[in-house]
This record gives C-alpha cells, sequence and structure tokens, in this order.
C-alpha cells in the first residue's frame, strides 16, 4: 500500500471538511459512573489507566530519547535503520500516552489532547530529516517531507481548534492505521514503499517494523474512538487490543525469540496489557 495514497486520502479528508459541520468531542473522563467506565474486576479503573499510561509512557520516551539504548536493554544487535524505526515506534507511544493523559487527566479538549500528541512525532522526523538520518538510511525524502506536512498539519488545526478538526483528526488516525497495518504485517514492503534498499533490511530492522506497525494501530484505535466519543476509558481499552492480539502473534510466531528477545521479558508487558483491556473495555 503506497503511502501517497495514505497522503491523499488526508488531504482530500482535509479539502471537504469546511463543506461538513465538524464537532468537538468532549473528554468523558472521571465524571462518568464506574459501569460506564469500566471496571470489571476488581480494579480501580483510574488507578488502571495511570498504571498504563505510566509504565507505556515511560517505555515510549526511552525509546523516543534512546533509541540506540532499548536495544542494549533487550539484548538485541541493532543497526542504524532499526534505530530508526525503533525511535518512531517511540513517538507513537508517546502520541498515545499525551493523547490518553490528556483526554482522561486534564481539562483539555479530546481534540487539543490529540494535536498536542503529534508534537513528538514532529519533531523527530524533522530533526531525522535535517540531520540527514533518513536519507542516510535510504528512505525517500519526498514521501518523509509529505509525512512532515501532514502531521505538523493535523498539530495546527487540532491546537487552533478550527471548525475542520475533528475531520483532520478522523483522516490522521486512518492514515496512522493504515499504515501500521502495512508495517505490522508486511514490513518489508513498507520500508520498500519508503524506499528503503533492500541492504538495509536486517531482521532487526523487519522485527521493528513490525512494532512499529503494532503502535501505529494501537494509537490509530484510541485517536479513532475519542472522535467517535467513545467513552475516554473504553477508548483507552480498546486501543490496546490490536497490541495484545500482536504480542500474541509475536510469540507464537517465535519473532521474539529470533531476534534473541527473551520471552521473560515480554510477559510482564502482556500481563498488564490484558489486566487493562478487561479493567477498562467491560
Amino acid at each position: 500500500m503506497n503511502l501517497k495514497v495514505f497522503a491523499s486520502l488526508t488531504l482530500v479528508l482535509f479539502g471537504t471538511a469546511n463543506a461538513v459541520p465538524s464537532f468537538v468531542p468532549k473528554a468523558t473522563a472521571t465524571k462518568q459512573a464506574l459501569s460506564i467506565r469500566g471496571g470489571a474486576g476488581p480494579l480501580d479503573p483510574d488507578i488502571t489507566a495511570k498504571v498504563l499510561i505510566g509504565a507505556l509512557g515511560v517505555q515510549g520516551a526511552y525509546s523516543y530519547l534512546a533509541p540506540n539504548k532499548i536495544h542494549e536493554l533487550y539484548g538485541v544487535p541493532a543497526d542504524k535503520l532499526s534505530n530508526l524505526l525503533n525511535g518512531g515506534t517511540g513517538g507513537l507511544f508517546l502520541m498515545w500516552v499525551i493523547t490518553a493523559y490528556g483526554v482522561l487527566f486534564t481539562d483539555m479538549s479530546t481534540i487539543k489532547a490529540i494535536g498536542a500528541a503529534q508534537i513528538p512525532t514532529t519533531v523527530s522526523n524533522l530533526r531525522n530529516i535535517l540531520n540527514g538520518d533518513l536519507e542516510s538510511s535510504g528512505c525517500s525524502m519526498p514521501l518523509q517531507w509529505v509525512n512532515l506536512a501532514i502531521e505538523s498539519f493535523v498539530a495546527y488545526v487540532c491546537l487552533s481548534g478550527v471548525d475542520y478538526a475533528t475531520t483532520a483528526a478522523k483522516a490522521r488516525a486512518v492514515y496512522i492505521g493504515l499504515a501500521g497495518i502495512q508495517c505490522r504485517f508486511a514490513p518489508e514492503a513498507a520500508l520498500e514503499t519508503w524506499g528503503v534498499d533492500s541492504n538495509y533490511r536486517s531482521p532487526v530492522a523487519i522485527f521493528e517494523g513490525k512494532l512499529l506497525g503494532q503502535q501505529g494501530m494501537t494509537t490509530a484505535v484510541l485517536i479513532g474512538a475519542l472522535v467517535s466519543n467513545v467513552n475516554a476509558y473504553k477508548a483507552l481499552g480498546y486501543s490496546i487490543i490490536p497490541a495484545l492480539l500482536s504480542s500474541l502473534l509475536f510469540v507464537s510466531s517465535g519473532d521474539f525469540e529470533k531476534i534473541g528477545i527473551h520471552l521473560a521479558k515480554i510477559y510482564p508487558w502482556m500481563a498488564l496489557v490484558v489486566v487493562s483491556v478487561v479493567t477498562l473495555s467491560f
């Protein structure tokens, strides 16, 4: 699936937004009744959400700020492209975290939280373009500039609260979701779309492409659910279902072990996700 198609889809949605009345949904956070916001089992949804957001926030910040070090933490040999992809995954983690925390635990509107959440990936992509990391990894630079323009535009319109901001947020969710699906299930095709030569596509880089796709799907579900006015707690729970299913697929396919990640390091994360899904989604 070509990213130019994704870009065209997004721009078309933006261009038609003025003809359709939009809305800015409000976050349905702590004022909701327990039965509405989740709470299956004995765990409190507020505490569960905070633990989940905090844990993923630490993981995301580490991947975003020191993508080369996160590989060392898991004992995986890395290369330039895999570090670049890992940094992108960290940016998507932070997008998810900022959106979730902003909606649930601040007075920020849903749309403004989504806008603020675009900043880490925008800054990271601009840095990687300007310092030459993307180009030296074989990425197609025109597509990278298009991607930067899209996320910058979404950040601006959502933070400024223009009347088509909701449409822009929906388009962003579609863009991230489609790209995430391709990365997760066809990582080599995704890398080829970005112009990455096969010489750069190491087994670790391909695995990192799958992780990027997993987090892309997770983030897209959160944004899409929130702008569709789904209760914020449930949206949080629904968003991590793709991550859980993807992780189970990683385990069953042996992908973790193929690149040297011991499952003992993965199971605690999976347990946290299972508990969070059950608590927040039902």
